[in-house]
């Protein structure tokens, strides 16, 4: 059978959104506004409440090698009290792994949401060790600093994250990790990317099996994915996505919302059903072949993304897809505590 090559710009066609333009160094001002009290939200929220979370094990800054755009991209590894990096040895500059009989360790990536502007690899700290207390093997879970607009717009985060997917890959020995288990969590936004970056990493291997360098990369396998709140069909309006939930509140006000919008799409692209903005939008032969067998697609009840997360779900598991998850009632679009625990228990037991 050939292999497919999906137009990643493929999808229902609908005209860009074109608000009144607000100037680039008035974005980036506003954006710089919106980080600070983020991340004095994130301290308040991780360290003065409980249960704590853990520190990062150790970080490492890998380059971007997918997007066009250089750049480096830092990666916190949050990892079990059972885990070690392998020992080396050799001659200098032909040290190799030492044989070593501990078990591997499966990864999960994690990519945090803020609405591609704000927030940064450590929002999720509490969901990341969460993930490394479940049983053993428990996972490796690697939060991902992708860049932010609007100094780095679209499609820079995704690409930035299917740098890191090849990059742990290639160099899972040197980190224990079992590329065979690869799987990816994401909120809002970072929710999103769960399944964009699955469709940018599947046409990136396709692209060097033409080019016949595929030999040149280490491939390993996507087994889950778990989505929280995502964004699924970015041709539809606010107004429009809120009206199609009865109970949504309004969670970002409009003002916020059109400084996130334009910082991620200041290339204004003509195709807002393509599929890399509108996930949910994909054709049923790229969902097959990009996307693993088993998901989790959480929502929330007064999320105004809720009902087009749900109509994906249903869709996915029309396609065989064993998907999972459910409507959390009574929150909007920020959730911690108890259900993520639930769900990251889930995500690497099964």
């Amino acid at each position: 059978m050939a292999s497919i090559q999906p137009n990643l710009s493929a999808g229902t066609t609908k005209p860009a959104r074109n608000p009144a333009p607000i100037g680039y160094i008035r974005l980036r001002i506003t954006v710089a506004i919106f980080r600070f009290f983020q991340t004095v939200g994130k301290w308040c929220d991780l360290y003065l409440s409980i249960p704590l979370p853990s520190s990062p094990a150790f970080k490492i800054t890998i380059p971007s090698t997918v997007s066009s755009t250089p750049g480096k991209i830092p990666l916190l590894f949050y990892t079990p009290k059972s885990y070690t990096r392998p020992t080396y040895g050799g001659t200098q500059g032909q040290q190799r792994p030492l044989l070593d009989t501990k078990p591997k360790h499966p990864i999960l990536i994690n990519l945090h949401g803020g609405g591609y502007t704000i927030g940064s690899a450590s929002d999720d700290a509490r969901w990341c060790t969460s993930v490394t207390q479940t049983p053993s093997p428990a996972p490796v879970v690697i939060s991902v600093d992708y860049r932010l607009a609007p100094a780095h717009p679209f499609p820079i985060g995704i690409e930035d994250v299917v740098s890191t997917i090849l990059f742990l890959w290639r160099h899972a020995d040197e980190y224990n990790l079992d590329i065979t288990k690869t799987a990816l969590s994401g909120f809002s936004a970072g929710g999103q990317f769960c399944f964009t970056v699955l469709y940018r990493l599947h046409d990136e291997l396709e692209k060097l099996k033409r080019e016949g360098k595929i030999a040149e990369v280490v491939v390993g396998k996507i087994v889950s994915l778990v989505a929280f709140y995502p964004p699924t069909d970015w041709t539809r309006t606010r107004k429009e996505r809120a009206a199609s939930n009865p109970d949504a509140e309004v969670a970002i006000p409009p003002f916020v919302g059109q400084v996130m919008e334009q910082s991620y799409l200041s290339l204004k692209p003509e195709n807002m059903g393509q599929v890399l903005l509108s996930p949910s939008l994909a054709s049923d032969e790229l969902l097959r072949k990009a996307l693993p067998e088993k998901m989790v697609i959480m929502t929330c009840w007064s999320d105004a993304l809720m009902r087009e997360a749900e109509t994906f779900r249903e869709r996915l598991k029309a396609l065989g897809k064993e998907v999972e998850g459910y409507v959390i009632p009574g929150v909007g679009t920020y959730i911690q505590g108890r259900h993520i625990l639930l769900i990251g228990y889930h995500l690497v037991s099964t």
